[in-house]
């Protein structure tokens, strides 16, 4: 078996001041500053027989166009295959916006295609960058995230809910240069990056940032850190308000992370693999064009007597685009995702396009025939929340309102099967 090789890089990705921001319907402004850079995190993996790359970007999202402008230009810089591709976003609320979702002002697609090129050029960087590497895999455990899915007399609400679905586990993969050197760092978690609310107009990384410049320093000169989030969906931050918070829970974990990776034994002797598959969802079906009409003129006359209320404008905008829809007999649609698995000897990584909620992580993670399994969502585009069966039956804002922000069609109520039995499918084939 040929040595591994290992290449890195990080590119500045930070947009100007003054850009439209994402991830909350309540900003009524576009962005005031920076508070800190954003970057895009490229590692480059091979094998002697398989070259892949994954990439970390602070973005809300990156939607499928870009994913697959991303990775046409990365097959045109270098020798990496478009199918090997793995790009996932770490889904601040504090960035830029960087795709057409509802209710969030105007997309620069100038400023876009620029995004798409510095993505690309990170890889070209890590890819000239390859050096004899070795890594190995451990896991840590941090309590900085809390289940928001509170149930509030007959409904869900976003607060607190102790008793809900939680995911503690810190997903590590240590990488070094043949003199035990650190030169990269992976961090797997789930949590909302929503510290900052929607009352800040600083671009940001939230909490990420702050754990990934903590395990950096720790691990000195020309070592990155990347942060992949896991499944989020119903997982918020423990603390939330200011950046003292999301410095204060961003250390915590880094701390964890540095810890950690000080047990972890490293091995040159890596096989790679990856694989993919589209799933095929099914698509709710839109209410009627009576329903939808009714809709439109309740919202108008709602926003009419408010100064400002974004989830009504947004519902607004959204009833549109369905009656045109229905109008044409598509009351349902075919919605493609692709699930992405990587084996890196026996670390299995899965990448999943969503805001998947903690319990399908939970239930890939336990039947996984990998030692280390790290669950990423925001991966290879967003089509937006993969609720379980048992929350669309509860309702609440994930499973109901949500994807209004996304798209025009309700989420398929069987997506979380689909998701967990097609990860599972992926991850055996590469295990065997």
């Amino acid at each position: 078996m040929t040595k591994l090789k290992v290449g890195t890089a990080a590119v500045n990705i930070t947009p100007y001041a003054g850009i439209n921001m994402t991830g909350f319907g309540n900003r009524v402004k576009p962005s005031e500053g920076i508070h800190d850079d954003l970057y895009a995190k490229a590692v480059v993996f091979y094998d002697g027989q398989i070259k892949i790359c994954l990439v970390s970007c602070d973005l809300l999202n990156l939607d499928e166009s870009s994913v697959s402008s991303i990775r046409n230009k990365v097959k045109n810089m270098t020798d990496i295959d478009v199918e090997n591709v793995f790009i996932s976003t770490t889904h601040t609320h504090s960035g830029p916006q960087v795709s057409p979702l509802r209710g969030f002002g105007k997309l620069d697609r100038q400023w876009v295609s620029i995004l798409e090129k510095k993505i690309a050029g990170a890889v070209s960087i890590a890819n000239r960058n390859m050096v004899d590497a070795q890594l190995g895999a451990g896991i840590g455990h941090v309590e900085i995230n809390v289940n928001r899915r509170q149930r509030q007399d007959d409904r869900v609400i976003l607060g607190v809910n102790p008793a809900g679905a939680i995911d503690y586990q810190v997903g590590i993969i240590k990488i070094q240069d043949t003199q035990d050197k650190n030169i990269c760092t992976m961090v797997n978690y789930a949590c909302h990056p929503v510290v900052m609310g929607g009352d800040n107009y600083l671009i940001s990384r939230d909490y990420p940032g702050y754990a990934m410049d903590f395990v950096e320093n720790a691990n000195g000169e020309n070592s990155i850190a990347m942060f992949f989030n896991g499944m989020t969906g119903d997982l918020n931050p423990a603390r939330r308000g200011t950046f003292e918070d999301a410095a204060s829970l961003g250390k915590v974990l880094g701390a964890e992370v540095v810890k950690v990776s000080e047990a972890i034994q490293t091995s040159p002797d890596v096989e790679i693999k990856t694989t993919k598959e589209i799933v095929k969802l099914n698509s709710g079906q839109l209410p009627s064009k009576e329903e939808l009409k009714a809709i439109i003129d309740r919202r108008k006359q709602e926003i009419n007597q408010t100064e400002h209320d974004m989830e009504r404008e947004i519902t607004l905008t959204w009833a549109r685009d369905a009656l045109t829809m229905v109008k044409k007999v598509k009351l349902a649609a075919k919605v493609p995702v692709e699930v992405q698995v990587i084996k890196l000897g026996d670390i299995g990584i899965v990448g999943i396009p969503g805001e998947v909620f903690v319990d399908i992580g939970l239930s890939i993670k336990k039947d996984s025939p990998f030692n280390h399994t790290f669950v990423t969502g925001y991966t290879n585009g967003c089509i937006g929340y993969m609720p379980t069966q048992k929350a669309f039956q509860e309702g609440g804002y994930e499973t109901h309102s949500a994807y209004m922000l996304y798209g025009i069609y309700p989420v398929d109520q069987n997506v979380a099967n689909k998701i967990i039995k097609t990860s599972l499918k992926l991850m055996q084939r590469l295990s065997n």
